[in-house]
């Protein structure tokens, strides 16, 4: 009797975990946005070696430039200027980078490792030697140390294409927004909440959506209203929409970098993309929301 009633009971614990977890996973998966977590399983030493490469210049042409250039790991990702030196775009952020399904503003690619390659190899960007850089890696006493360890041939360019991109895959850095979405209800502001039901309401989620909160469709700006820019000489152009994770601390915005301030895209988005004039409570509300976006730096 005891048996059957410790069953039994055992039994409804059960079904009530299953439960409530359906109740959880349903409703994460109606949300347009997925939250993303940190992977549990790093190789500390791979990441370590490829944050190292990241930051060193002699991984460009000129041995003054880094990825860490124009990817600012203490200052959203990105480099916070108009747009990037020698380039005609604004840089984005490198956070939750292979969150993206979709890289560049041109979209060009949806894998990083080609489009990793293509940043080393491009004359406007790293331009790298191959010859130098491998020679005076190999000739680095901390480097080869660090070779050695992860990888039997020690330093060669595809180990060096390997643990940067290792590097860049695990940059996933979630916010107080992810925490939200996985059930802390109190992880972000009442005001914050109210704009990220607006945020949907209004249909900027159509675009805005998955694990970057963007990055994987394609969009004209200037859907419902024709985009001319400040000056009247925006080259309209379809472009990859933008992931806006870090988009309270990677201004300014555009891919051209013409709009300073975030409320200021927020309207400018409203107007038109989707027709509409936001209030300003429904502005600051927005705003309060894709501070949440930030990624939480420990």
């Amino acid at each position: 009797m005891i048996y059957l009633l410790l069953n039994t009971l055992i039994n409804k614990r059960i079904y009530l975990c299953f439960f409530f977890s359906c109740i959880t996973f349903s409703c994460i998966a109606i949300e347009p946005i997925i939250p993303i977590v940190k992977n549990p399983s790093i190789d500390t030493e791979k990441f370590e070696l490829g944050e190292l490469l990241f930051k060193d210049n002699r991984l460009s042409g000129n041995q003054n430039t880094s990825c860490y250039s124009c990817h600012n790991l203490t200052a959203g990702g990105d480099d916070g200027l108009k747009t990037s030196i020698n380039l005609s775009t604004n840089s984005p952020t490198v956070f939750n980078v292979s969150k993206n399904y979709y890289l560049g503003w041109l979209g060009k690619y949806n894998q990083l490792k080609p489009h990793l390659e293509m940043i080393l190899n491009n004359p406007k960007v790293m331009n790298i030697d191959w010859a130098f850089t491998i020679n005076a890696l190999a000739n680095d006493v901390v480097y080869t140390k660090l070779f050695k360890v992860i990888y039997k041939t020690g330093v060669s360019k595809t180990n060096i294409i390997n643990a940067l991109l290792y590097y860049e895959e695990n940059l996933i850095l979630p916010s107080k927004f992810d925490a939200f979405l996985l059930g802390d209800i109190n992880a972000i502001s009442a005001s914050a909440k109210k704009g990220y039901e607006k945020f949907k309401d209004y249909g900027c989620a159509s675009c805005h959506q998955g694990a970057n909160v963007g990055g994987n469709v394609f969009q004209k700006l200037g859907v419902i209203n024709t985009f001319s820019g400040e000056n009247g000489n925006y080259a309209t152009k379809t472009l990859r929409v933008p992931s806006l994770r870090n988009v309270a601390v990677t201004s300014p915005y555009l891919h051209d970098g013409s709009v300073k301030s975030l409320k200021g895209v927020i309207k400018l988005m409203a107007k038109y993309q989707l027709g509409q004039t936001l209030t300003d409570t429904e502005v600051d509300q927005i705003h309060d929301f894709l501070k949440t976006l930030t990624s939480i730096i420990e």
